[in-house]
C-alpha cells in the first residue's frame, strides 16, 4: 500500500534585503528531488523589491525547467508592510498540510498572525532553508494531525 507524505509549502517573507534567497530557493528545489509528495514555495515580498523580485523570478523559473511539479507563487505587495502581513497572506495561499516559514527571526510570535484556519496545519519556523537533508530530517519527525 502506498503510503502519502504530507504535503509541504515553503514560505519565504522578503522584507528589505533577504540573506541567502538564491540559496534558500535552490534548497526547496533540491528538497523537492528527495521529497516524494507536493512541494510548493511562496515568496511574499513588500515595497520596491524589483530586483530582487527579478532575480527570484529568474531563479525559479531555470530551476522548474528540471522540477515541474513544484508549484510557486510570488506575492508582492505596492507598499511596505509587516512581516506579519507578509507571513498571513502566504498562509491564506498555501496548499501544505506541513508549512515551513523561512525568516529572520524563527522564534517569532504567530499566534496574531494564524486564524483558526491554519490551526489544522503544523507551522515551523526556521531561520534559513539552507538544508535539504536537514529540513527532510525536521519534517519526518513532526507529526500531522
Amino acid at each position: 500500500m502506498l503510503q502519502l507524505q504530507p504535503t509541504v509549502t515553503f514560505i519565504i517573507p522578503i522584507r528589505n534585503n533577504k540573506d541567502f534567497l538564491m540559496e534558500e530557493i535552490n534548497t526547496v528545489f533540491e528538497f523537492s528531488e528527495i521529497y516524494p509528495d507536493f512541494c510548493e514555495l511562496i515568496l511574499a515580498v513588500d515595497g520596491e523589491q524589483d530586483g530582487i523580485v527579478k532575480l527570484a523570478w529568474l531563479a525559479i523559473k531555470l530551476k522548474k525547467a528540471n522540477h515541474p511539479h513544484v508549484r510557486t507563487k510570488i506575492i508582492r505587495y505596492a507598499s511596505e508592510v509587516d512581516m506579519n502581513t507578509l507571513i498571513e497572506t502566504s498562509l491564506k495561499s498555501a496548499l501544505g498540510q506541513k508549512i515551513v516559514i523561512a525568516t529572520d527571526n524563527p522564534k517569532m510570535n504567530l499566534s496574531q498572525t494564524c486564524n483558526p484556519d491554519f490551526l489544522q496545519r503544523e507551522i515551523l519556523t526556521v531561520q534559513y532553508l539552507l538544508n535539504a537533508k536537514k529540513l527532510e530530517e525536521l519534517l519526518s519527525k513532526t507529526p500531522v494531525a
